[in-house]
């Protein structure tokens, strides 16, 4: 075995036969694809890649799937080691570009796994790339472990994207957690003695949510290449099928070297020459039923350009999803052996679960000479109710 020195997990040791898949360009595309992609304009140490990601899940799933015949644990091994191969340049700021051009998710990646360089590895370790795909999507009774309501991709990931951010929510007792989750009629349920270390980490991706995944910096910024991407695509300038194949640098160096639009945008972000928040409000101020509406918001960046006199390039609206929460789903084994849903043993999930909507935020962006006209506009055209700010407490 090879050990590999992670910063998360401590050392990791890599058998051969998951350093031969190491060694291939697929993944080794993945050290140059940022995790949180732009979020470094925010958060200067979050440039972790998806490559060591993907071995922090390698080593969890590993470590959950212990009690697993042989085979099932080399197959969730290698399925979490390449779960992530699928992810375009800067990551989830991609996803809604490959899902509008190719109707393909990060998950959906059989296709990379039957290419040669991996499909001969799997066939010498007597795996087959269609079963691969099916854990990585989910498919499967032992997907769970890495794709499912408490699986050990967000483990790693909330663990290592607190650690990259220097944030303080990353303090998750995994250790503990590992060894409460087992099996239980073809479900991966959690033992009621691991309940607080799961809720610790619940609570952790709570909290990350509104200061680093949702920091409108990071959106600002994720908006602005999405667009400069799917306006590279619409002229032909750029193949979205090559998207998958790409990494940060190939794309940035690409969209740098285009005329007009893409490639100023693509300078503006390398240069941290951002747009600024026309309106940024909450669910306070407009109807929350727009989050229906979220796929025709470029509809609404046109009228509002039309209506500022400007190019439509320079009025981006951000509508976020709010985020799910499907751990409420998890199964729990409580002390009197019943199987339980998270949500009705546990009161912190069930205050999480409602809250998440709290700090959800719309935003219009646009450049700093524009913002004040953008921002009226963009009000009257969402039709945002202005909350009443209370300036001193009232004593009764």
């Amino acid at each position: 075995m090879s050990p590999i020195r992670d910063p998360i997990h401590g050392y990791i040791e890599i058998l051969p036969s998951i350093e031969k898949l190491l060694d291939t360009k697929i993944v080794q595309r993945l050290r140059n694809v940022k995790q949180l992609g732009w979020t470094n304009l925010a958060y200067p140490g979050a440039n972790h890649t998806r490559f060591e990601h993907s071995l922090g899940t390698y080593y969890l799933a590993g470590r959950l799937a212990a009690n697993l015949d042989e085979q099932e644990k080399a197959e969730i091994e290698v399925a979490a080691l390449l779960h992530d191969i699928g992810h375009g340049p800067y990551s989830h700021d991609c996803e809604d570009v490959l899902e509008r051009y190719t109707r393909r998710d990060h998950a959906d990646v059989k296709f990379l796994l039957e290419r040669p360089e991996i499909a001969s590895i799997l066939e010498e370790q007597g795996m087959k790339p269609a079963t691969i795909a099916s854990h990585i999507k989910g498919e499967t009774r032992i997907s769970q472990i890495v794709n499912g309501t408490l699986d050990v991709d967000r483990m790693d990931y909330i663990l290592r994207d607190a650690y990259y951010t220097g944030v303080s929510y990353g303090i998750v007792d995994v250790e503990h957690l590992l060894r409460h989750l087992g099996f239980r009629d073809n479900s991966l349920v959690l033992y009621q003695r691991g309940l607080k270390s799961a809720e610790a980490l619940l609570m952790s991706r709570f909290l990350m949510y509104p200061s680093v995944y949702n920091h409108h910096v990071g959106r600002i910024a994720g908006a602005m290449f999405v667009n400069a991407l799917e306006t590279a695509i619409d002229a032909g300038m750029i193949n979205p099928f090559d998207l998958q194949l790409m990494d940060d640098y190939e794309l940035n160096v690409k969209m740098r070297s285009m005329q007009g639009y893409p490639g100023e945008i693509i300078r503006r972000l390398n240069q941290r020459e951002l747009f600024k928040r026309a309106l940024f409000v909450g669910f306070e101020s407009v109807d929350r039923n727009i989050v229906r509406y979220s796929s025709v918001h470029r509809d609404a960046e046109v009228e509002i350009a039309r209506l500022a006199g400007i190019d439509r390039g320079y009025v981006l609206v951000d509508i976020p999803k709010v985020p799910d929460f499907k751990e409420r789903n998890m199964k729990v084994l409580t002390e009197n052996d019943q199987l339980k849903y998270l949500d009705s043993v546990s009161n912190l999930a069930r205050i999480m679960e409602s809250s998440y909507t709290d700090d959800w935020r719309m935003g219009v962006y646009t450049l700093p000479e524009y913002r004040e006209k953008v921002g009226q506009i963009a009000r009257d055209y969402f039709n945002v109710e202005k909350v009443p700010k209370q300036s001193k407490l009232e004593i009764a």
